[in-house]
Protein backbone atom coordinates (compact mmCIF):
# COMPACT_ATOMS: atom_id res chain seq x y z
CA UNK A 1 0.00 0.00 0.00
CA UNK A 2 1.72 3.30 -0.85
CA UNK A 3 1.24 6.73 0.86
CA UNK A 4 -1.70 7.83 -1.07
CA UNK A 5 -3.70 5.13 -0.37
CA UNK A 6 -2.73 5.09 3.85
CA UNK A 7 -4.07 8.82 4.34
CA UNK A 8 -7.26 7.79 2.08
CA UNK A 9 -7.85 4.68 4.17
CA UNK A 10 -7.57 7.50 7.35
CA UNK A 11 -9.83 10.37 6.04
CA UNK A 12 -12.75 11.46 3.99
CA UNK A 13 -12.41 14.55 1.92
CA UNK A 14 -15.62 15.92 4.45
CA UNK A 15 -13.19 15.93 7.34
CA UNK A 16 -10.11 17.40 5.80
CA UNK A 17 -12.41 20.25 4.22
CA UNK A 18 -14.18 21.13 7.50
CA UNK A 19 -10.67 20.76 9.30
CA UNK A 20 -9.59 23.50 6.65
CA UNK A 21 -12.33 25.69 7.55
CA UNK A 22 -15.09 24.69 5.32
CA UNK A 23 -18.57 24.72 6.15
CA UNK A 24 -20.67 21.38 5.10
CA UNK A 25 -24.26 21.19 5.82
CA UNK A 26 -26.16 18.14 7.49
CA UNK A 27 -26.85 16.76 3.71
CA UNK A 28 -23.32 16.82 2.61
CA UNK A 29 -23.43 20.40 0.51
CA UNK A 30 -21.19 23.20 0.79
CA UNK A 31 -20.37 26.01 -1.09
CA UNK A 32 -17.30 25.34 -3.60
CA UNK A 33 -13.96 27.21 -2.09
CA UNK A 34 -12.35 26.46 -5.80
CA UNK A 35 -14.85 29.03 -7.53
CA UNK A 36 -16.77 32.06 -6.57
CA UNK A 37 -20.06 30.03 -5.28
CA UNK A 38 -22.94 31.78 -3.59
CA UNK A 39 -25.15 28.79 -3.09
CA UNK A 40 -23.96 25.62 -2.28
CA UNK A 41 -23.11 23.40 -5.42
CA UNK A 42 -20.40 21.33 -4.35
CA UNK A 43 -21.50 17.80 -2.67
CA UNK A 44 -18.68 16.59 -0.08
CA UNK A 45 -18.42 12.98 1.86
CA UNK A 46 -15.71 10.26 1.34
CA UNK A 47 -14.75 12.09 -1.88
CA UNK A 48 -16.15 15.40 -3.24
CA UNK A 49 -17.60 16.90 -6.40
CA UNK A 50 -18.54 20.50 -7.31
CA UNK A 51 -21.36 20.41 -10.07
CA UNK A 52 -20.54 24.07 -11.02
CA UNK A 53 -17.03 24.20 -12.03
CA UNK A 54 -16.67 20.34 -12.37
CA UNK A 55 -13.78 20.02 -10.28
CA UNK A 56 -13.35 16.75 -7.73
CA UNK A 57 -11.49 14.14 -5.84
CA UNK A 58 -10.34 12.66 -2.80
CA UNK A 59 -9.03 13.98 0.47
CA UNK A 60 -5.81 14.63 -0.78
CA UNK A 61 -6.40 15.90 -3.89
CA UNK A 62 -8.71 18.36 -1.74
CA UNK A 63 -5.77 19.40 0.08
CA UNK A 64 -3.52 19.66 -3.31
CA UNK A 65 -6.00 21.77 -4.62
CA UNK A 66 -6.47 24.15 -1.84
CA UNK A 67 -3.04 24.42 -1.20
CA UNK A 68 -1.53 24.61 -4.78
CA UNK A 69 0.66 21.58 -3.48
CA UNK A 70 1.67 18.32 -5.20
CA UNK A 71 -0.71 14.94 -4.59
CA UNK A 72 2.97 13.98 -2.92
CA UNK A 73 3.43 17.29 -0.61
CA UNK A 74 -0.64 17.56 0.70
CA UNK A 75 -0.34 14.32 1.78
CA UNK A 76 2.83 14.72 3.68
CA UNK A 77 0.81 17.61 4.81
CA UNK A 78 -2.27 15.11 5.72
CA UNK A 79 0.02 13.24 7.70
CA UNK A 80 1.38 16.39 9.89
CA UNK A 81 -1.41 18.01 10.81
CA UNK A 82 -3.68 14.95 11.72
CA UNK A 83 -0.66 12.97 13.03
CA UNK A 84 -1.80 10.61 11.19
CA UNK A 85 -0.16 7.13 11.94
CA UNK A 86 1.54 6.59 8.36
CA UNK A 87 5.07 6.30 7.64
CA UNK A 88 6.22 9.01 4.96
CA UNK A 89 8.41 6.91 3.16
CA UNK A 90 9.90 7.71 -0.59
CA UNK A 91 8.20 4.70 -2.54
CA UNK A 92 7.86 6.53 -5.98
CA UNK A 93 9.30 5.74 -8.87
CA UNK A 94 11.15 8.21 -11.21
CA UNK A 95 7.81 8.27 -13.04
CA UNK A 96 6.02 9.15 -11.05
CA UNK A 97 8.34 11.90 -9.32
CA UNK A 98 8.39 13.10 -12.62
CA UNK A 99 4.49 13.61 -13.01
CA UNK A 100 4.28 15.14 -9.35
CA UNK A 101 7.04 17.73 -10.36
CA UNK A 102 5.09 18.67 -13.25
CA UNK A 103 1.97 19.02 -11.24
CA UNK A 104 3.84 21.10 -8.51
CA UNK A 105 4.77 23.32 -11.66
CA UNK A 106 1.34 23.68 -13.38
CA UNK A 107 0.16 24.64 -9.98
CA UNK A 108 2.24 27.36 -9.73
CA UNK A 109 1.73 28.69 -13.01
CA UNK A 110 -2.23 28.68 -12.14
CA UNK A 111 -1.53 30.65 -8.57
CA UNK A 112 0.48 32.81 -10.77
CA UNK A 113 -2.37 33.65 -13.18
CA UNK A 114 -4.65 33.78 -10.49
CA UNK A 115 -2.34 36.58 -8.44
CA UNK A 116 -1.67 38.57 -11.83
CA UNK A 117 -5.31 38.38 -12.26
CA UNK A 118 -6.24 39.59 -8.75
CA UNK A 119 -3.86 42.16 -9.24
CA UNK A 120 -5.33 43.80 -11.83
CA UNK A 121 -8.76 43.25 -11.04
CA UNK A 122 -7.73 45.84 -7.91
CA UNK A 123 -5.75 47.95 -10.01
CA UNK A 124 -8.06 48.68 -12.67
CA UNK A 125 -11.32 49.43 -10.27
CA UNK A 126 -8.55 52.20 -8.55
CA UNK A 127 -7.69 52.97 -11.89
CA UNK A 128 -11.53 53.61 -13.35
CA UNK A 129 -12.41 55.22 -10.57
CA UNK A 130 -10.13 57.67 -11.19
CA UNK A 131 -11.42 57.71 -14.33
CA UNK A 132 -14.79 58.67 -13.39
CA UNK A 133 -13.22 61.47 -11.12
CA UNK A 134 -11.30 62.87 -13.56
CA UNK A 135 -14.38 63.35 -16.05
CA UNK A 136 -16.30 64.89 -13.42
CA UNK A 137 -13.63 66.91 -12.32
CA UNK A 138 -12.69 67.83 -16.19
CA UNK A 139 -16.84 69.03 -16.55
CA UNK A 140 -16.89 71.56 -13.56
CA UNK A 141 -13.62 72.88 -14.87
CA UNK A 142 -15.18 73.21 -18.06
CA UNK A 143 -18.65 74.75 -17.29
CA UNK A 144 -16.13 77.83 -16.18
CA UNK A 145 -14.25 78.09 -19.55
CA UNK A 146 -15.13 79.73 -22.99
CA UNK A 147 -18.28 77.58 -25.15
CA UNK A 148 -14.77 76.23 -27.66
CA UNK A 149 -13.24 74.68 -24.83
CA UNK A 150 -16.44 73.02 -23.33
CA UNK A 151 -16.82 71.27 -26.99
CA UNK A 152 -13.34 69.93 -27.58
CA UNK A 153 -12.74 66.68 -28.94
CA UNK A 154 -10.71 65.42 -25.94
CA UNK A 155 -13.80 65.94 -23.82
CA UNK A 156 -15.98 64.87 -25.79
CA UNK A 157 -14.10 61.52 -26.14
CA UNK A 158 -13.97 61.13 -21.97
CA UNK A 159 -18.05 61.39 -21.96
CA UNK A 160 -17.79 59.03 -24.50
CA UNK A 161 -15.73 56.59 -22.43
CA UNK A 162 -18.01 57.48 -19.47
CA UNK A 163 -20.66 54.83 -20.09
CA UNK A 164 -18.01 52.07 -20.54
CA UNK A 165 -16.36 53.22 -17.44
CA UNK A 166 -19.32 52.88 -15.45
CA UNK A 167 -20.21 49.08 -17.20
CA UNK A 168 -16.48 47.82 -16.44
CA UNK A 169 -16.55 48.70 -12.96
CA UNK A 170 -20.17 47.40 -12.10
CA UNK A 171 -18.44 44.12 -13.31
CA UNK A 172 -15.15 44.59 -11.34
CA UNK A 173 -16.78 45.30 -8.23
CA UNK A 174 -20.37 43.53 -8.38
CA UNK A 175 -20.15 40.99 -11.09
CA UNK A 176 -19.54 37.07 -10.56
CA UNK A 177 -15.86 35.60 -11.17
CA UNK A 178 -17.19 34.27 -14.58
CA UNK A 179 -17.42 37.79 -15.84
CA UNK A 180 -14.56 39.39 -14.33
CA UNK A 181 -12.66 36.97 -16.29
CA UNK A 182 -14.09 37.37 -19.54
CA UNK A 183 -13.00 41.04 -19.04
CA UNK A 184 -9.19 40.12 -18.19
CA UNK A 185 -9.01 37.46 -20.89
CA UNK A 186 -10.88 39.74 -23.67
CA UNK A 187 -10.87 43.32 -23.08
CA UNK A 188 -7.82 44.53 -20.97
CA UNK A 189 -5.99 46.45 -23.22
CA UNK A 190 -9.10 47.72 -23.92
CA UNK A 191 -9.64 48.80 -20.42
CA UNK A 192 -6.12 50.04 -20.14
CA UNK A 193 -6.97 51.89 -23.50
CA UNK A 194 -9.76 53.87 -22.54
CA UNK A 195 -8.37 54.78 -19.01
CA UNK A 196 -5.54 56.53 -20.47
CA UNK A 197 -7.32 58.09 -22.73
CA UNK A 198 -9.08 59.52 -20.39
CA UNK A 199 -5.70 60.85 -18.24
CA UNK A 200 -4.26 61.90 -21.44
CA UNK A 201 -7.40 64.00 -22.28
CA UNK A 202 -7.83 65.76 -18.84
CA UNK A 203 -4.34 66.72 -19.39
CA UNK A 204 -3.96 68.24 -22.95
CA UNK A 205 -7.42 70.47 -21.29
CA UNK A 206 -5.40 71.51 -18.12
CA UNK A 207 -2.26 72.33 -20.31
CA UNK A 208 -4.83 73.88 -22.99
CA UNK A 209 -6.48 76.02 -20.54
CA UNK A 210 -2.85 77.22 -19.14
CA UNK A 211 -1.82 78.38 -22.69
CA UNK A 212 -4.56 79.94 -23.32
CA UNK A 213 -4.64 82.13 -20.08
Amino acid sequence: MNIFSEVKEHLTARQVAEYYGLTVKRNGTACCPFHDDRHPSMKIDKNYHCFACGVGGDAVDYVSRMFGLSQYDAALKLIEDFSLPVLARDNLDEQEKLRFRKEKAEKERIVHIKERFEKWCSQRIDELRDCLSEIEKTGVFLNEKPPDMIFSDDYAQMLHAKPLVDYWLDILCMGDISEKQKLFLKDRKKVEEIAGKVCAGRKRIMECSRGSA
